[in-house]
């Protein structure tokens, strides 16, 4: 299977109206071109924030490539619509600099022109896309399919001509847990984030934490299989909601935002059992673990807050998550959980440090919090001081990817 190598870009600020044109580039850093035998595509996403009606698409691709003729390059829309814009056409040709365009007189494969820039068509219509929604990731893929050289993408721009939509919408690849910032699947009693456009007001509302939460905020609901869930913050492009507690694992839900403007569409996602992520400082759920060291300070190295500090070993450290499952006693959604009694994560929790297993000597939902879980692990003794990697685990489901807390 090819893998796929991602970029991130930002979250741009949303509007609408009537029939308009929209550019949107992608801002990450150049990506390279791999040998054909690593099996790798590079992928560039570029966040489209408003829902069009597509009328029509443009494409501008920039490689830095010696030997045109080795690449496949591909567009995805965020429907999953696959346009091939160049296969392994053009030969020895030096690099990409083009704008395809359904209107251009001429085909890149025919032109192969030498000079940079210029308008052409692909090899199949950017018109696959029409009357599609424009909101989401757009890809552009690039593959080596031919040798060993290697090169650079450099640009990725997509331009859309359409009806620009009132209704809220919301994506399969926009529904993320609020910790982990991953897509995919969610939990009973998750913390998940929402991102699309015309969900709520343009300013946006938080709920008060210490109190139940509103099921409606700002004149936003959100449902799951038509049951109204606890929110806590609306505005127009986010929502964080949590999940009902009563959602059946193994099943499928139905997520719906319905706002002022509308309702979304129904958004079909799986349930799992459980959905660990781990809190971090970072908004895309890496690096440093939101953490408390034993002694009441904040964990880190010195830079987050100028006095929080690495964790010693056989010492405690508090680590706060979502999706860690059912509790027991149980706690009515949208609530604050009790000190007492403590409620206690039924599935069987484990931790990782530096790839070290950690000693749990509590699981459960944090007191006064309203879908936060804490974890206390014990640091294992005689690891290497500096940066460590997190992991806890719930009945063997792992949390995310490259989370970190210091040692010393």
């Amino acid at each position: 299977m090819r893998k796929l190598l991602l970029a991130s870009v930002a979250f741009a600020s949303l509007t609408f109206g009537q029939t308009q044109t929209f550019t949107y580039s992608y801002s990450g850093l150049p990506l390279p071109v791999f040998p054909d035998d690593w099996n790798v595509w590079s992928i560039l996403p570029v966040f489209v924030p408003k829902s069009i009606a597509i009328t029509k698409v443009t494409a501008s691709v920039t490689v830095q490539y010696s030997g045109v003729g080795d690449l496949n390059v591909y567009m995805w829309s965020p429907s999953g619509t696959r346009t091939k814009l160049l296969e392994r056409n053009c030969g020895a040709l030096q690099n990409i600099n083009v704008t395809f365009d359904d209107g251009a007189p001429s085909m890149f494969r025919d032109a192969c022109p030498s000079t940079t820039g210029g308008i052409y068509r692909g090899n199949e219509p950017l018109a696959n896309s029409k009357n599609e929604n424009g909101f989401g990731y757009w890809r552009l893929g690039v593959e080596n399919n031919g040798s060993s050289r290697t090169g650079t993408v450099t640009g990725f721009t997509v331009t859309i001509t359409g009806n620009v939509l009132g209704p809220p919408v919301i994506g399969p690849n926009t529904i993320l847990s609020t910790s982990s910032f991953e897509t995919g699947a969610i939990a009973p009693g998750d913390q998940l984030t929402l991102l699309g456009v015309n969900l709520g007001p343009t300013d946006g509302i938080r709920a008060d934490p210490t109190k139940t939460l509103p099921t409606t905020l700002g004149q936003t609901t959100v449902t799951f299989d038509g049951v109204a869930a606890p929110l806590y913050y609306v505005s127009d492009g986010v929502v964080q909601v949590q999940s009902p507690v009563g959602l059946t694992p193994r099943s499928t839900t139905r997520i719906l935002v319905t706002a002022s403007t509308g309702s979304s569409l129904a958004i079909p996602v799986p349930v799992f059992s459980t959905n660990p992520g781990i809190f971090t400082y970072d908004a895309s759920g890496h690096g440093q673990a939101k953490a408390v060291n034993q002694d009441g300070s904040l964990n880190g190295d010195g830079t987050i807050t100028g006095s929080d500090v690495p964790a010693a070993a056989g010492s405690v450290i508090q680590v706060y998550a979502s999706g860690l499952g059912a509790v027991n006693p149980q706690v009515s959604q949208g609530t604050p959980a009790p000190n007492s009694p403590l409620s206690l994560v039924t599935g069987r929790v484990t931790a990782a440090i530096a790839g070290v297993p950690a000693d749990v000597s509590f699981a459960g939902l944090a007191p006064g919090m309203i879908g936060v879980y804490q974890v206390n692990i014990t640091v294992p003794a005689k690891l290497p001081s500096g940066t460590a990697r997190l992991v806890v685990y719930v009945d063997g489901i792992a949390s995310q990817n490259a989370v970190t807390v210091q040692l010393r």
